[in-house]
């Protein structure tokens, strides 16, 4: 499996509040979900006005896939930004193939429908 992670820097000059800034980060992450299907988020800067940076992962069977992906990702990105009144300032991406191997996984065995009761209160019970 490959995991490809983005994070992209942005600049909004025109920003005087975090309502207003909001605002323009909702509008390019709105149009990249529709669009590429990916969900970002604002990962860092999150209490400045005037500047943001937005995080997104994929995952994929193949390398070249997920690297389209994060470049589609960008691409939209970059473009709901120049048109939102926002400049990219850096983009930094990274494709990886995750090799841990899978772990057994013991789920919890059914309890019976009264082990939850407290020992003092089975009396009370009966």
């Amino acid at each position: 499996m490959y995991v490809g992670i983005a994070k992209i820097s942005l600049v909004i000059g025109e920003s005087h509040s975090l309502k207003q800034k909001r605002m323009v980060l909702r509008r390019i992450k709105d149009r990249v979900r529709e669009r590429v299907g990916v969900t970002i988020n604002e990962v860092g800067d999150q209490d400045t006005w005037q500047r943001a940076e937005l995080g997104c992962a994929v995952a994929s069977g193949e390398s070249q896939v997920a690297g389209e992906l994060l470049d589609d990702v960008v691409r939209v990105t970059v473009s709901a930004a120049i048109d939102g009144g926002a400049e990219v300032a850096a983009i930094a991406r990274d494709v990886s193939q995750f090799t841990k191997p899978s772990e057994p996984f013991a789920t919890k065995p059914e309890a019976s429908a009264d082990t939850w009761v407290p020992d003092e209160w089975r009396e009370d019970l009966k």
